[in-house]
C-alpha cells in the first residue's frame, strides 16, 4: 500500500504559470498588421548558399528575377509562369523568395508543390531545412510544439503555415490557398487525377488557381520550369515577336496565355536592345568542345560588336523585360495594356546568371557530336531544354515530314542490285515475319556504316522437308519446320563489285514476334542456328518510347517462372523502335553520301521506297501514316542497325578492323572459286550457274577463306 501511494505522488511537477507580457508577446506576431513590402524588399533577410557558405541573397546575381518577384503581390495578375534554362535563378526567385515573404511580412497559407511525393521530401528535408536553419530571421518564425515542423507540414509564428505538396487529386482539391507555387512544372503529370477510363480533373495549372480564388485579388500562384514538351509542328512560325512554338502541355502553352515577357539586353556600342539567345553565340569551328566553348562570344545583331563572357554580369543589370501588348508591340509590364491574367516570362539560356556559355556552347557541341556519330537525340533535347530553355523539335519529326517517295527516288543511287558495292566490309540481313511469308532485306555496310539496301525478297514456299509441304504456303505460326526455309540466306553470297570474290551474310536478325505460334517456334530456330551456324542468327523486339536502349542484347526476365521461363536460354536483341527510326530516317535524308548514310537504289522496287515512307514522327514515337499498311523495309533497317550495335559495329578500328569486317577479298566471309583455267571466280555456294554446254560442266571449287570468328 505504501508503494501504491509512492507511486501515486511520484509525478513530475507543473510547469509554472507564464507570465502574462509573455502570452501577449507571443500572441502579437498574429494580430500585427500585415507588412506593405514586397518580395523583393524581404529576400535579403533569407540567406543562401554560395560558395559553400551562406551568405545574404542580393538582387544583382540575377537581377532579372527582381520584376518577377515584384508581381508575386501584385493585385493586377493572379499568376506568374517562369520559362527557363537550368542554373538562372528561377526557384530562388520565385520559390525560396515568396516563401520568406510570407514568413516575414505577409503570413498567409502557402502551399509548395513538386513534381512527385519523393521529389517533395527531397525538397523538405534538404533545400527548404536548410534555409530554415541557417536564416536567423526564418528560425526564429518557426513555430514550437508538437506538429510545428514536420516533413510535409511547417507552421510559423504569425499565422503562416506552408504545405509541401505534389500533384494528386486530394492536394488540389478542397483547399483554399492564398498562395500556390510550382516548381518543376513540366515534370508534373498533364492530367490530375486520370481514371481507368481515361478522364481526369485537368492540368496542375488549372487547379492550383481554382484553390486560390476565396484569396480575391491577393491570390497568387507561381509555377516555373524548364520546357519538356516537344515542338509538335515543324512547319509552325511565330505570328508575334514573343510567341512560342505550339506543344502538348506543360508550362509553355501558359506562357503563350500569359503577357509574353521576354529579356532584352542593350549593347554598350550601338545602345540598341536585343534578345541574348544561342544562335547569336559565336565560337570557332575547331578544336575541342572545351576549347571551342572557352573562346563562344555574343554579337550585337545590330552593329555587330563583341560582348564576352566577362560582361554577362553588366548586361543583365542594364537588361530589361518587354511584354506584348496588341498588335505585338513590345512594352514594360507597367504599360501593358492588353487583358491578361498571368505575367509570364522567358528567359533565354546565355543571360541565365550562373550558368558560363563556355558550358552552354560546349555541351550543345558535344550532344551534335554524339548526334552525328549514333543519330540520337536523347543529348541534343536535354542540352535545348536544361541549358537553352527551349523546347526541343525532334529533328526525326521535321525529317519524316519531308520523308516522301518522290524525294527518296530523287536520291536514290546508282548502286548495282544483288552486288555488294565496293569498300563493304559485312551484310547484313533481316526478316520480318508476316502472314505466310518471310520478309527479308540484304544490307551492305562500309566500315563507317554507311549502308546500301542490295536485296528485297519474300520466302513463301516452305521447304521440302517440312509436313505437307506440297500445295501449301510458308507457316512460320505453325510448323517449326518451315523456319528452314532460312538456312540457305546463310549460305548465299552476293559479288563484290570490285569482282575476284563474293560475301556472305554474317548475321541474320528476325522479328522475335508476330501471329501466335511465331514466338515459340521462333526460339526453337534460334537453338537450332545456334548449334548449325553459332553467332550468325538474332531474334529481335522492338520497345517504343524513350526509356529502352537503342539495342542490347537481353535474356527474358523468369524471376517468377513465369512462360518466359522456358525461353531463359534464349536471348534476344531488345531495339529502342522509336530512337532507331530517328537514325533511320535522318540518315534517309542525308544529303550526300558518308558515315552512316542509309542509301536506296533505283533498282529497289516501288514497294520499298513507299514502305521506307509508311510512317511520321509524333509526340509520342513513330506510327504509320494514316492508310498506310506496309512498313517492312523501315523496320528490317532498323532491325539491321540494332544487330549493327549490338555486334559492337559501332566501335571498330577502322585502322585495325576485325577479320569479319575486313574489306576485300580477305574478310572471314569472303569466298572465292577458281574454274579450269585458273581464273577466280565468283558465285553463289547456293545457286552456281552451270555452263550452257551438251556435257554437264564441272563444279567449280571453292576456296574459302576461313579464320577463327573474332566476335
Amino acid at each position: 500500500m505504501a508503494k501504491a501511494n509512492d507511486a501515486l505522488f511520484d509525478i513530475e511537477p507543473l510547469p509554472p504559470f507564464s507570465r502574462a507580457t509573455k502570452a501577449i508577446r507571443s500572441a502579437l506576431p498574429s494580430i500585427r498588421p500585415r507588412a506593405r513590402v514586397s518580395v523583393l524588399d524581404t529576400a535579403p533577410r533569407r540567406l543562401i548558399k554560395s560558395g559553400g557558405q551562406w551568405v545574404k541573397w542580393r538582387p544583382d546575381v540575377a537581377p532579372y528575377m527582381n520584376e518577377p518577384m515584384e508581381v508575386v503581390t501584385s493585385r493586377r495578375f493572379d499568376s506568374i509562369a517562369f520559362v527557363g534554362p537550368a542554373r538562372s535563378s528561377k526557384s530562388e526567385g520565385l520559390v525560396m523568395n515568396p516563401l520568406a515573404h510570407a514568413i516575414l511580412a505577409q503570413p498567409r497559407v502557402v502551399a509548395v508543390f513538386s513534381p512527385t511525393k519523393g521529389a517533395a521530401q527531397e525538397w523538405s528535408e534538404g533545400a527548404l531545412d536548410e534555409l530554415i536553419k541557417n536564416s536567423p530571421d526564418l528560425r526564429e518564425r518557426l513555430a514550437k510544439g508538437k506538429g510545428a515542423d514536420n516533413v510535409f507540414t511547417k507552421k510559423f509564428r504569425g499565422g503562416m503555415r506552408l504545405t509541401i505538396d505534389w500533384p494528386v487529386k486530394d492536394k488540389l482539391a478542397q483547399r483554399s490557398i492564398a498562395l500556390v507555387v510550382g516548381t518543376d512544372y513540366d515534370a508534373f503529370p498533364a492530367d490530375i487525377g486520370r481514371n481507368a477510363e481515361g478522364m481526369g480533373e485537368g492540368s496542375a495549372f488549372g487547379l492550383m488557381r481554382k484553390r486560390t480564388e476565396d484569396a480575391g485579388s491577393r491570390a497568387m500562384t507561381i509555377i516555373e520550369s524548364s520546357p519538356r514538351y516537344p515542338v509538335i509542328d515543324e512547319t509552325w512560325t511565330p505570328s508575334t515577336p514573343h510567341e512560342a512554338p505550339p506543344v502538348s502541355g506543360g508550362i509553355v502553352p501558359i506562357y503563350n496565355s500569359g503577357s509574353r515577357g521576354r529579356l532584352y539586353w542593350q549593347c554598350h556600342d550601338c545602345h540598341e536592345h536585343f534578345e541574348p539567345r544561342f544562335e547569336r553565340l559565336q565560337f570557332p569551328e575547331a578544336g575541342s568542345p572545351l576549347e571551342r566553348g572557352a573562346a563562344a562570344y555574343m554579337a550585337c545583331p545590330h552593329c555587330g560588336s563583341v560582348m564576352e563572357a566577362r560582361h554577362k554580369a553588366e548586361l543583365n543589370l542594364a537588361a530589361k523585360w518587354l511584354h506584348e501588348d496588341t498588335n505585338g508591340e513590345l512594352v514594360p509590364l507597367a504599360d501593358l495594356t492588353r487583358e491578361v491574367a498571368t505575367a509570364s516570362y522567358w528567359l533565354p539560356g546565355p543571360a541565365a546568371a550562373l550558368a558560363p556559355w563556355s558550358r552552354i556552347v560546349s555541351r550543345h557541341i558535344e550532344a551534335e557530336e554524339e548526334h552525328s556519330k549514333t543519330g540520337g537525340e536523347g543529348g541534343l533535347k536535354s542540352v535545348t531544354n536544361t541549358e537553352l530553355g527551349l523546347p526541343y523539335l525532334p529533328r526525326a519529326r521535321s525529317v519524316s515530314a519531308g520523308l516522301t517517295v518522290e524525294v527518296l527516288k530523287e536520291a536514290a543511287t546508282d548502286h548495282a542490285w544483288q552486288v555488294a558495292p565496293e569498300g563493304t566490309a559485312f551484310l547484313t540481313a533481316a526478316i520480318d515475319v508476316q502472314k505466310g511469308k518471310f520478309v527479308c532485306q540484304v544490307e551492305a555496310w562500309t566500315l563507317d556504316l554507311e549502308r546500301v539496301v542490295i536485296d528485297r525478297f519474300d520466302i513463301v514456299n516452305p521447304p521440302e522437308t517440312a509436313p505437307h509441304h506440297e500445295g501449301r504456303g510458308i507457316r512460320p505460326d505453325r510448323y517449326g519446320e518451315d523456319w528452314d526455309a532460312i538456312l540457305p540466306l546463310m549460305e548465299k553470297t552476293y559479288p563484290s563489285a570490285t569482282g575476284g570474290y563474293a560475301l556472305k551474310v554474317l548475321a541474320i536478325v528476325c522479328d522475335l514476334r508476330g501471329e501466335p505460334g511465331v514466338t515459340p517456334r521462333a526460339r526453337d530456330f534460334y537453338r537450332k542456328c545456334r548449334l548449325l551456324h553459332p553467332n550468325r542468327f538474332y531474334l529481335a523486339m522492338g520497345k517504343g518510347g524513350d526509356r529502352p536502349p537503342r539495342a542490347a542484347l537481353k535474356y527474358p526476365d523468369t524471376a517468377h517462372r513465369g512462360k518466359e521461363h522456358v525461353a531463359r536460354d534464349v536471348p534476344a536483341i531488345e531495339a529502342g523502335t522509336d530512337k532507331l527510326k530517328d537514325e533511320v530516317a535522318a540518315s534517309l535524308m542525308q544529303e550526300f553520301g558518308g558515315s552512316r548514310k542509309l542509301n536506296v537504289p533505283k533498282y529497289a522496287s516501288h514497294e520499298v521506297f513507299e514502305e521506307f515512307c509508311a510512317e511520321r514522327r509524333y509526340d509520342d514515337g513513330w506510327a504509320k501514316r494514316p492508310g498506310v499498311q506496309r512498313n517492312e523495309a523501315l523496320d528490317l533497317s532498323v532491325y539491321s542497325l540494332a544487330l549493327v550495335i549490338v555486334l559492337e559495329a559501332e566501335a571498330i578500328n577502322r585502322e585495325n578492323p576485325p577479320l569479319w569486317a575486313l574489306p576485300g577479298p580477305g574478310n572471314l566471309m569472303a569466298i572465292t572459286y577458281t574454274d579450269e583455267d585458273g581464273q577466280t571466280k565468283t558465285g553463289t555456294l547456293t545457286e552456281p550457274k552451270p555452263t550452257p554446254t551438251e556435257q554437264p560442266a564441272k563444279a567449280p571449287q571453292w576456296k574459302v577463306k576461313r579464320a577463327r570468328r573474332k566476335w
